[in-house]
């Protein structure tokens, strides 16, 4: 039932056009982050720039949001192989069980293609674990900085439950394996044959089994962020991603990289 799903989910996400999509994305990221804009002219962006600045913001997020179903269908080809570590396949299977749940932290159904900007969180956490686990530290921290871009988005008021669901990725890994690969494969096969059932990560502070860096991420990590750029140039920034690519604005026009 799961990979039903998510073929559906799938089919919304790429028939999401940035261009078409940016409008109504920037409309509800104002309304879900009202104190973007104060944060935008504390880092100098002039009040004439805020509204390109705001969409070529918008127009980024949602080019992750894009990369969302190559992203869970590599993620989805691990645990239909059934090789590898038990526990982290059932992290796997958790995290995408919650990319198709409708109503999650973010109604998926949110203008703009707004409400994927949670399951574009928890899916890059579950890819920067997935590469902590295997030892590539660089490519885990490549996907870190794309979260960090992505927490921009999350709204005022909901910053400490992100990062609580956030952070019970790592949690319910350790736990996981403290608990054994028998309890863990059943989990897995229960969240595939029944996806919609509750499956919210607690988040925490520590973990059974031990630590685990990305289980505290939000140790040294301001509570109120401001966005995080790649690079500025005069009057134009812009968001370079790890994987190519990226958007830039000089104030006045918009170019995706």
């Amino acid at each position: 039932m799961l990979f039903q799903m998510l073929d559906n989910i799938y089919t919304r996400i790429n028939k999401l056009d940035v261009a078409a999509e940016m409008p109504q994305f920037s409309v509800q990221l104002r309304k879900m982050r009202p104190s973007l804009e104060s944060e935008l002219k504390a880092k100098g962006i002039a009040a004439d720039q805020l509204e390109k600045t705001i969409l070529a913001l918008s127009a980024a997020q949602l080019l992750l949001i894009k990369g969302i179903p190559k992203t869970a269908a590599e993620m989805s080809k691990i645990l239909q192989a059934g090789s590898g570590e038990p526990a982290f396949r059932c992290v796997l299977a958790a995290s995408l069980a919650y990319l198709v749940q409708p109503n999650d932290l973010l109604p998926d159904d949110l203008p703009g293609g707004y409400g994927f900007v949670d399951d574009a969180l928890l899916l890059h956490e579950a890819c920067a674990l997935s590469w902590e686990v295997e030892g590539n530290m660089a490519r885990a921290e490549e996907m870190r900085k794309l979260f960090q871009f992505s927490f921009t988005f999350v709204p005022d008021e909901s910053r400490e439950l992100f990062q609580s669901a956030v952070s019970g990725i790592a949690v319910t890994l350790n736990i996981m394996r403290s608990l054994g690969s028998g309890l863990a494969e059943m989990t897995t096969k229960m969240l595939i044959a029944n996806p919609l059932q509750p499956i919210a990560p607690q988040g925490g502070t520590s973990a059974v089994g031990g630590p685990s860096t990305f289980g505290s991420q939000f140790t040294n990590y301001p509570s109120r962020p401001g966005p995080q750029y790649t690079w500025r140039d005069g009057n134009t920034m812009g968001v370079n991603f790890p994987s190519g690519g990226g958007v830039a604005t000089d104030g006045r026009n918009i170019f995706v990289l």
